[in-house]
C-alpha cells in the first residue's frame, strides 16, 4: 500500500529504543509511523487499531517537541 503523506502530526516513542514519525495520509483512515532510525521501514497504521488514548494524543497532535 502506498500511502500519501499530508502532514507531520507528531514524533513517538517506541519499542527497543526506536522513534517514529507520525504523518497524516491522503486517506483520512489511515497515519502513516515513519521510523527515524531508518526511514525505509514505513507503517501505514488504521486508525482504530490504535487504543483510544493514542488516537485521541495524535488526533491532538500530541508527541515529543
Amino acid at each position: 500500500m502506498c500511502m500519501q503523506v499530508k502532514q507531520f502530526v507528531a514524533e513517538l516513542d517506541g519499542a527497543f529504543g526506536t522513534r517514529w514519525q507520525v504523518f497524516r495520509t491522503g486517506d483520512d483512515a489511515y497515519y502513516l509511523f515513519v521510523c527515524k532510525q531508518n526511514s525505509d521501514f514505513q507503517v501505514p497504521v488504521h486508525k482504530t487499531s490504535l487504543s483510544p488514548g493514542v488516537r485521541r494524543a495524535l488526533a491532538h497532535g500530541a508527541g515529543h517537541a
